[in-house]
């Protein structure tokens, strides 16, 4: 007599696709087969956050949502990437039409454009039918960043801001940015903001987020540090910012010392500074306003804080609160030298007897 297949419970169907960080798709989708409870299983995760890098792909998602009454509901996110080659043009009629079909989903949480769509971006925001559920936005220029007739860029204003009312992280990506302030007040829901590459044309960084005197992380990346400090001390100066991340991929001789109002230096529990020049002035300024700060990373070949100046500031408890640093390798004397092994355990002792940890 042939023995019969044991039938595994539903309720460990999702356990095992969730278990594993990546499938490839010709897996998921043999054991879509398997199965009913496998096969509703796969679709949402197939489909919960669809990668589509050309205009091809959307327009063959596009229609297979259109065919399915179940499926759209599963989309909870897109990531839009498609490019077309090296000049800039017009989505045909088509695309747009597939391209319509997708951002009128609802119920959209997570939302990615780039490519093509990165350039004029708040154009194609605009086609979204329900942008009050996007919680995540990230704007992406990087394939177009060295593109000299395809400039991504991206315009936020006072439309965008109302219409997008739950949106709690913002990422922008190697883009031109303008900001129009808007004519009233409106409470901003950002609490989340990463700038990489970005070249701000018009307005200020604190009109983003107008109306809201509090951020949760604001991460930078920059190869214009003056302008973009010059946008960090007007948020700072407005803003709390809980944790500051600022990195440089440009030498910049200048110091960092961000001007930082009471409130926001009371506020701040996280920095994390790398490829700027740092020495003890700043080190004066976390000692004197930041007293909260929980953790302190410094790295980069422009620091010129010494080991024993890093172990007497640590040593003496002058951030309190501070659980977490992570320091650079060396002091830029100049030039810029590695610590020795018992510079370094200096430090760790320090670190040792506050109740430290070193990352």
């Amino acid at each position: 007599m042939a023995a019969r297949g044991c039938e595994l419970p539903a309720d460990l169907v999702p356990l095992i696709l969730e278990a594993a960080d990546s499938w490839w798709s010709r897996d998921l989708a043999a054991l879509s087969t398997l199965s009913s409870t496998w096969s509703f299983y796969v679709s949402k995760k197939l489909y919960a956050y669809p990668v589509l890098q050309t205009f091809s792909a959307i327009r063959l998602l596009a229609r297979t949502l259109s065919t399915s009454p179940l499926l759209p509901s599963l989309v909870k996110g897109l990531y839009l990437q498609p490019t077309g080659g090296t000049q800039c043009r017009r989505p045909s009629s088509e695309e747009l039409s597939g391209l319509r079909i997708l951002l009128g989903l609802e119920g959209l949480r997570r939302l990615t454009l780039g490519g093509e769509l990165s350039v004029k971006a708040d154009r194609f925001l605009r086609l979204i039918l329900s942008p009050e559920t996007v919680e995540e936005l990230h704007i992406d220029g990087s394939l177009l960043s060295n593109n000299l007739t395809c400039r991504p860029s991206f315009e936020w204003d006072e439309s965008l801001a109302f219409g997008f009312a739950s949106l709690s992280k913002l990422r922008l990506t190697a883009t031109e940015l303008d900001i129009n302030p808007r004519s009233i007040p409106y409470p901003s829901t950002i609490q989340y903001l990463v700038l990489e590459h970005v070249h701000i044309i018009s307005g200020y960084l604190p009109q983003l987020f107008i109306g809201s005197e509090s951020l949760e992380r604001l991460q930078i990346l920059t190869n214009d540090s003056a302008d973009m400090m010059r946008q960090l001390d007007l948020t700072l100066a407005c803003c709390a910012v809980r944790c500051l991340m600022y990195e440089t991929q440009k030498d910049d001789a200048s110091n960092f010392i961000p001007d930082m109002s009471s409130s926001s230096a009371e506020a701040l529990r996280c920095l994390h500074i790398k490829g700027l020049s740092v020495d003890a002035s700043l080190l004066s300024l976390l000692r004197n306003k930041c007293r909260n700060l929980v953790e302190l990373h410094v790295s980069g070949r422009g620091v010129r804080v010494s080991p024993r100046e890093w172990a007497e500031f640590i040593e003496l408890g002058a951030l309190p609160s501070l659980r977490v640093v992570g320091l650079p390798l060396g002091t830029n004397y100049p030039p810029f030298s590695v610590w020795t092994e018992s510079a370094r355990n200096e430090i760790a002792e320090a670190c040792g007897r506050r109740g430290i940890a070193i990352m």
